[in-house]
């Protein structure tokens, strides 16, 4: 399928831009050091940029074809191992992106932290050594958030794509379309870095593509943080198991997971107007 390719590639362009970016960030000083790539550091900005752009571009990606894949019935030709690591994909995605928010350092990212630390501790039994494993233990530096930014989740959604796409490396023509648009998009659309501090009385908002659990969580108890995406997954997952009247009603659940999700995030934009 050519989303599944384009795609695809835009995880390579993901890669290889942050690799790019490394060098010049400092998990002790996360902020400053972004401050400093964009203000001071030539191309900086848009190197920054074409690294936002093709994640996002990934996980926009990824749900896209998560959704081609269901509406053609394609599922059902895959193995369902296969299958269920396909839908791993997604969390595995929204993680490593999650970390790269956090690595920012700003005030929004300062909140999302603590948001997620809260999150992972109301998981029972593993709770706490979990975020301990992903996030270090509270006041240290952010070397552990970037190590899963980098290493794991990017690894995992890396390996998990190969199989997908049966190849190591996806074909020149996706990554170079992929490329394009993402250079394209981030010249004319600088990404911004949010204010080192959080405004009087103002609201902060996590990631686009987290708003919806955020506005969730102002009015939901915090394990619905992680019982609420478990709930999707499942919904998603077992589609491959089943046929005619009870596949419909797993993916009605889905479909009006997403639209409480949607109603959600304009709830919160709305409140942060």
């Amino acid at each position: 399928m050519i989303l599944g390719r384009l795609t695809w590639g835009l995880l390579v362009v993901a890669v290889l831009s942050g690799l790019a970016l490394a060098p010049f960030w400092s998990a002790a000083r996360p902020l400053e050091s972004l401050e400093t790539l964009t203000g001071a550091t030539p191309w900086g900005f848009w190197l920054r940029g074409v690294h936002t752009v093709s994640s996002w571009g990934f996980l926009a990606g990824t749900i896209a074809h998560l959704v081609e894949v269901l509406w053609k019935k394609a599922d059902t030709r895959l193995p369902r191992g296969v299958w269920w690591r396909c839908v791993a994909l997604l969390p595995v995605t929204i993680l490593a992106l999650l970390g790269g928010f956090l690595m920012r350092g700003d005030a929004e990212a300062q909140a999302a932290l603590t948001v997620w630390r809260e999150v992972s501790t109301s998981i029972p039994f593993v709770g706490r050594a979990l975020a301990a494993l992903l996030l270090g233990v509270p006041g240290s530096d952010l070397a552990p958030v970037a190590l899963h930014h980098a290493g794991t989740f990017t690894l995992l959604a890396w390996l998990l794509t190969a199989e997908h796409g049966r190849a190591l490396v996806p074909d020149l023509r996706s990554t170079v379309l992929a490329a394009l648009g993402s250079f394209a998009v981030a010249g004319l659309f600088p990404i911004s870095l949010g204010p080192a501090t959080a405004p009087a009385g103002g609201l902060l908002l996590g990631p686009w593509y987290l708003l919806g659990l955020q506005g969730a969580l102002l009015h939901l108890p915090v394990t619905a943080g992680w019982l609420l995406p478990l709930f999707l997954l499942a919904a998603v997952g077992l589609v491959r198991h089943v046929e005619g009247r009870w596949r419909s009603m797993l993916l009605a659940a889905a479909a009006a997971w997403s639209a409480g999700y949607l109603a959600f995030t304009v709830r919160l934009l709305l409140a942060a107007r």
